[in-house]
């Protein structure tokens, strides 16, 4: 198929959008992107018009959990039942503009892979498998179970104890299709049994996780909520910090120096105090990690630290993957710019999809993923926060969900 979309343009390269903009598009790939021309427009192209709309790159999560577990179609508990509600999941993504994403969950290879050979409707998938946490730790969810009866059931997370099972746990999640490796390197809000300033592995165990990852060609990143686990973390190497709440001056020096990503969940993060129907415990964690949320990526936006939209949303009551576009807005309340925000959902998830030559922004020979939404997002960021305002989705050239 062949398309000419008309409207503004936001490429997520240029700092400023092309309002009389165009982009063209045959098969799966990305033709012309510039100043609307009448000539370049063939008989052969379907014709769209973004009607003062913004033409945009699909947004990319790159810190997401598909296992369906907590979702607002949830059935039954079986893996089979929650497989079936990640599936649905997918396509409530995909409506609300998202194309790519990291997903950390037991069945992110097999999602993938019904995605690409055109069996079910979804964004495009970085598996990374289960999160390795320590027994005690912020994925072990129920301590009434042994943790072999935690590893064999839990969709999200995988506990491993000492340098020996932390080697074999990573091994494990390449064989269940993993593409990164994500660990838990301190306590979090949502877990019951630990503190948000806990450290959760030795040095030994994370310098064995990482250089295992390394060999296998990719990285590790890193749940981070306390801020001695995380400088930790950073100086045994992880390639990513995920959440980031209570970053300090040395942890801000060494992510520059080193180049190291972070990923936001911002929404949740500001937003999860107004939550509703959340155990008391999460609710005292909650309301004292606001603030250092935000100051965090404050400091971040003033070092220059590459940021990465990411949600940590599960398609629940309290965070609907159609609302998953609020994460921009939350990241605009930290002092990030509109045009900063939608990189970070973009570009720099692209970037941590290892993905950034072929997706994440609007360019001659990129892949053809794109959302075209009806407001412009310079003007209100806002525009992008629920899947009513996404009125078109591409995927690779296939419209996904048409205007």
């Amino acid at each position: 198929m062949k398309y000419a979309i008309l409207g503004r343009v936001i490429d997520s390269i240029s700092d400023e959008a092309l309002e009389n903009g165009m982009v063209l598009v045959e098969n799966d790939r990305i033709t012309y992107v510039g100043e609307q021309k009448e000539t370049l427009i063939s008989k052969e192209m379907e014709r769209i018009d973004a009607k003062g709309g913004t033409i945009m790159p699909g947004f990319i999560d790159a810190h997401i959990h598909l296992s369906g577990t907590e979702s607002v179609h949830f059935v039954d508990s079986s893996p089979f039942a929650c497989l079936l509600t990640a599936v649905k999941d997918l396509s409530d993504l995909v409506d609300a503009g998202v194309t790519g994403v990291r997903d950390m969950s037991l069945f992110g290879k097999h999602l993938k892979e019904a995605v690409e050979c055109g069996n079910i409707k979804g964004p495009r998938i970085m598996p990374g498998g289960r999160v390795l946490s320590v027994s005690a730790g912020h994925c072990d969810f129920d301590t009434n179970r042994t943790v072999e009866e935690a590893n064999k059931n839990d969709l999200t997370g995988y506990l491993v104890d000492g340098v020996e099972e932390c080697l074999k746990g990573v091994r494990q999640q390449f064989r269940d299709g993993a593409e990164f490796i994500k660990i838990c390197a301190t306590g979090g809000v949502s877990s019951a049994v630990d503190n948000v300033n806990d450290v959760q592995f030795s040095m030994e165990e994370l310098k064995v996780m990482i250089e295992e990852a390394a060999r296998h060609g990719t990285y590790v990143t890193a749940h981070c909520t306390g801020t001695a686990g995380t400088l930790q973390a950073l100086k045994a190497g992880i390639g990513c910090v995920e959440h980031g709440v209570m970053l300090d001056e040395e942890c801000i020096k060494i992510m520059k120096e080193k180049n190291i990503p972070l990923v936001t969940t911002l929404s949740v993060a500001l937003g999860i105090a107004d939550m509703k129907n959340l155990p008391d415990f999460m609710m005292k964690k909650a309301v004292s990690v606001k603030e250092s949320a935000m100051h965090s990526f404050q400091m971040a936006h003033e070092a220059g630290i590459r940021v990465a939209l990411g949600t940590d949303y599960s398609n629940s009551q309290n965070t609907p993957f159609k609302q998953i576009g609020k994460e921009f807005y939350s990241l605009t309340r930290c002092g990030y710019t509109p045009m900063e925000a939608i990189k970070a959902g973009t570009i720099n998830g692209a970037y941590l999809m290892r993905k950034d030559r072929e997706i994440g922004s609007l360019e001659v020979g990129k892949l053809a993923d794109l959302v075209v939404v009806d407001g412009n997002p310079l003007e209100d960021i806002r525009c992008l926060s629920d899947a009513d305002h996404v009125k078109l989705v591409m995927i690779g050239g296939n419209v996904v969900k048409k205007m």
